[in-house]
């Protein structure tokens, strides 16, 4: 019977074809560009890349528990993969086939992938030039490639791409004045209520020694480039933007300077501009370890945290004044939003401090900065905090989750200014829920992971069969929600498989794994 099952076995081969060679191709989920991960989180999928067989499988869930896989090809030579702010697309940026030397040779392209509903490639754009870096816009509107790595290579080129249209007009090529070369961050602004033009979004491009205003109703033809200085007079670099879209106010902190730039845009000195820029560089006493814009009782001001004082410049005039504060606080988030919702842009408003070298954080609220001292209220959480996560918009969206450099984490409710601690074995990666009522942490390598109700603050700890790579919290066809825990090749088991934890009843005696899913697809 075995010498039979050989010999059927061979006649399956000779009369199939043969076995197809994916079927022996380990999956390998990075090339080690720093442009792509292993996996991608979307509200209604988890994307996983095998550049190995140049694809990406989209593992979603018709109801609770249950899993499914679909593979697209990916655009050859994966330069960039990022999901969009809202978590619903995923952006993929392949160099192409390089040197083309047919016609037939695939070009450089973006290719978005819905991973909210269709789960199918919903549009692909061709570009020109082979491009490495990516940058996204929050509202959807647009995405811009750059840092090219052809033979010759325009540092100040970028591709514009306007994700409002399908056809070869939504690529808009330009370059960037002279000044400075390289962009290193791209921050793309929401509506600038600009005196004597009607509103219109920026684009503000970050390079080695200055940044660059673009103007997104006519990228192609309008941008404004303005040097930066450090203190000495040599040529400084951004380590900071922030901007009011109300007051159309951009101000940059610069590197190695105590002067922060305020740069006011306004209408067109001139026929050929579509907007103007005035600047003033306002010194707050120290090199300021971060600044943001605040709403006062005495209307908009600028602050800067400089040590143990947080100066406060009034944008219009110029003028500073300061309040000591507790202790070298160097993070600020506002948090008025979050703490009532129906907040209006001109509400004043209330922000969170913290830093990586104080166990303190402190509430600012800016209800009355004639009165300073009284403004600050300090708790001491016992660690330093090196970031702050927030919680998408919904129930507790009123939960900030405060990361710190050791292994514990806190769950911070603003209303009630009381911050529950998360202990843990291990340091941990975070993963919020797209739905925001429940955070999900794990250690890539372990098969430990664990999810925090906000609701309850009541830690459920899971292990799994396998070490866990990467946990997503997605939406099922049916309306439930299902935990994806990935698994990765390990050395003793390859390919990809998931252990599907039902988020309603996070158990794992009722969790199912699927394994193989690699070879989804392949027929």
């Amino acid at each position: 019977m075995r010498t039979f099952a050989w010999l059927l076995c061979g006649a399956l081969t000779l009369g199939c074809g043969g076995r197809p060679s994916a079927w022996d191709t380990s999956f390998m989920p990075a090339n080690g560009t720093t442009g792509v991960s292993a996996a991608y989180g979307l509200t209604a999928s988890a994307a996983v890349v095998d550049q190995s067989l140049g694809r990406v499988t989209m593992l979603s869930s018709p109801s609770a528990l249950n899993l499914s896989a679909q593979s697209f090809g990916l655009g050859h030579d994966l330069a960039n993969a990022q999901t969009s702010f809202d978590r619903k697309t995923l952006f993929l940026l392949s160099r192409g086939v390089q040197p083309q030397r047919n016609p037939g040779d695939e070009p450089p392209k973006l290719m978005l992938i819905d991973g909210d509903g269709s789960l199918s490639v919903k549009q692909t754009y061709t570009l020109k030039d082979p491009l490495d870096q990516l940058a996204l816009d929050p509202q959807n509107e647009w995405a811009v490639a750059y840092g090219g790595s052809g033979v010759v290579v325009n540092q100040n080129e970028l591709l514009f791409v306007d994700l409002s249209k399908t056809d070869s007009s939504a690529v808009i090529a330009k370059t960037l004045s002279s000044f400075g070369k390289n962009p290193d961050r791209l921050t793309f602004t929401s509506q600038f209520t600009v005196a004597g033009i009607d509103p219109r979004r920026f684009l503000i491009v970050e390079r080695d020694s200055d940044i660059v205003l673009v103007d997104l109703t006519d990228p192609a033809n309008s941008d404004v480039t303005i040097p930066l200085l450090a203190d000495n007079g040599s040529a400084g670099s951004s380590a900071q933007i922030v901007y009011d879209p109300a007051s159309a106010i951009v101000a940059v902190r610069v590197t190695g300077s105590s002067s922060v730039l305020l740069v006011q845009l306004g209408a067109p000195a001139e026929a050929t501009q579509k907007f103007s820029v005035i600047t003033n560089l306002v010194d707050v006493g120290g090199f300021p370890a971060t600044i943001d814009f605040v709403h006062t009782s005495l209307g908009l001001r600028l602050v800067a945290l400089v040590g143990t004082n947080a100066v406060l410049v009034d944008p219009q005039t110029a003028i500073t004044t300061s309040a000591v504060l507790p202790a070298p606080f160097t993070g600020i988030r506002r948090i008025t939003d979050a703490l009532n919702p129906d907040a209006a842009a001109t509400d004043t408003d209330i922000a969170l401090l913290y830093g990586a070298n104080t166990t303190q954080i402190a509430y600012f609220d800016f209800g009355d900065v004639s009165a300073l001292f009284r403004s600050v209220e300090a708790s001491d959480i016992g660690v330093p905090v090196q970031n702050v996560i927030d919680v998408p918009e919904g129930p507790f969206e009123d939960r900030k989750i405060l990361e710190t450099p050791s292994e514990d984490f806190y769950v911070l409710d603003l209303s009630t200014r009381q911050s529950a601690p998360m202990t843990t074995s291990a340091g941990l990666t975070l993963e919020v829920s797209p739905d925001g009522e429940r955070v999900w942490a794990y250690q890539p390598g372990s098969p430990g992971f664990a999810n925090v109700e906000f609701s309850t603050l009541d830690p459920v700890s899971l292990i799994a069969e396998r070490a866990v790579s990467a946990v997503f919290d997605i939406r099922a066809a049916n309306g439930a929600r299902n935990a994806l825990a990935l698994h990765f090749g390990d050395g003793f088991h390859g390919g990809i498989g998931a252990t599907v934890v039902d988020v309603a009843a996070p158990t794992t005696a009722t969790a199912r794994f699927y394994s193989g899913l690699e070879l989804g697809g392949i027929h």
